[in-house]
């Protein structure tokens, strides 16, 4: 299995989406949505990398996330939830 966004891609992302942040700023100023399971979102792992990953559960202020190709896919599996408030936006077209 291919990864569903190949390298050298641009993405069209929405940061607007879920809230408004300061640029500056890791934490929502305000939020008004959270991701709908399923939803590809660009956010930073607890590590402080930037990943692209679909959104398939919840916990307790975070959410799963997980990569299209599961094999060999650095996602949640390894690093476990994600804080929302580490959410750029939603990647709505690519």
């Amino acid at each position: 299995m291919e990864p569903a966004i190949k390298s050298g891609k641009i993405l069209v992302i929405s940061r607007l989406r879920y809230g408004l942040k300061f640029p500056w700023s890791r934490s929502y100023l305000l939020r008004w949505a959270k991701p709908k399971i399923g939803e590809i979102v660009v956010f930073y792992t607890p590590s402080g990398e930037l990943a692209v990953k679909r959104c398939t559960a919840f916990d307790e202020g975070g959410f799963i996330a997980q990569g299209d190709n599961q094999n060999v896919s650095y996602d949640s599996r390894s690093y476990g939830s994600v804080p929302i408030d580490n959410i750029i936006g939603k990647v709505l077209g690519y």
